[in-house]
């Protein structure tokens, strides 16, 4: 047991390590500016986002419910031809259903390559890499038990009032516990964010996944929600905070029903 905290908390380290030594003093950008930024998940901008998830009506009477803590930092490397966007996303749970169990999850990493070109601001950004999924959870309700890998996309359109796109990726387990079912999954999460004055932003997204080796009745999952969000400042620090609600129109037969969701994300522009 003893083993199993020490890694989460090493983990946990690893993850917010490179955000840490990549930030730098604030800038000058205005909180509509940050907004644009934050609203652009192929931008350049360092931030370290804490999601917590409440979701409700668990189980078989759906009467559970489980709570979700993700860290998940955006780390840019930026080169004379295009930037490199790492965003790994660690998962802290705290389960009724399927066990009562809590600790830490499996290790989700997206990196994308995007070219240069000059819709950086305004226009069209296309970007491909990879995506895998490590065997760092805690307990084995926590996690797949498998190391998986795949490839991943994104695609972002941006004008000054609008930004739309999705991410993509599927992975495939490679190696892992033998006696745990193999992965094969895709996920989908196409959004859309109205930039609104003075910091605020109204987002629709979906977190669609399917599952390949599901039963055809517990394959998908796609909520279908909306975050209202607003940048502001504690002290020189930019902190974005964000409310949110979803409902899920498909899901397994035991998976949540509705999530609700709080997210503070520290910013650290250039």
């Amino acid at each position: 047991m003893m083993c199993r905290h020490g890694r989460t908390l090493g983990v946990a380290l690893v993850v917010l390590w490179p955000a840490v030594a990549a930030a730098q003093a604030t800038g000058g950008a205005s909180t509509d500016d940050i907004a644009r930024k934050l609203a652009d998940p192929g931008a350049a901008l360092v931030s370290v986002p804490f999601q917590y998830n409440y979701l409700g009506s668990v189980g078989p009477g759906g009467d559970a419910h489980n709570q979700q803590l993700k860290i998940q930092p955006v780390i840019p490397f930026v080169g004379e031809n295009g930037k490199f966007i790492l965003r790994p996303i660690l998962p802290l749970s705290w389960n009724q259903f399927p066990e009562r169990k809590h600790g830490s999850g499996d290790l989700f990493v997206q990196g994308y390559y995007i070219p240069k070109t000059a819709a950086e601001a305004h226009g069209t950004e296309v970007g491909f890499g990879a995506a895998a999924l490590l065997d760092t959870a805690s307990h084995d309700s926590l996690g797949t038990g498998k190391y998986s890998l795949g490839p991943a996309f994104i695609l972002v359109h941006k004008t000054r009032t609008w930004t739309v796109g999705a991410l993509a990726n599927h992975v495939w387990s490679v190696g892992g516990d033998g006696d745990r079912e193999d992965v094969s999954s895709t996920s989908v999460q196409p959004f859309v964010t109205r930039n609104l004055p003075n910091g605020w932003s109204l987002s629709f997204t979906s977190e669609t996944s399917y599952n390949w080796k599901a039963a055809s009745g517990d394959a998908w999952t796609v909520p279908l929600g909306a975050t209202v969000s607003k940048v502001m400042h504690l002290g020189h620090t930019p902190v974005s905070v964000g409310l949110g609600g979803f409902y899920n129109v498909d899901r397994p037969q035991y998976a949540n029903r509705w999530t609700g969701r709080l997210s503070v994300t520290l910013v650290f522009p250039e």
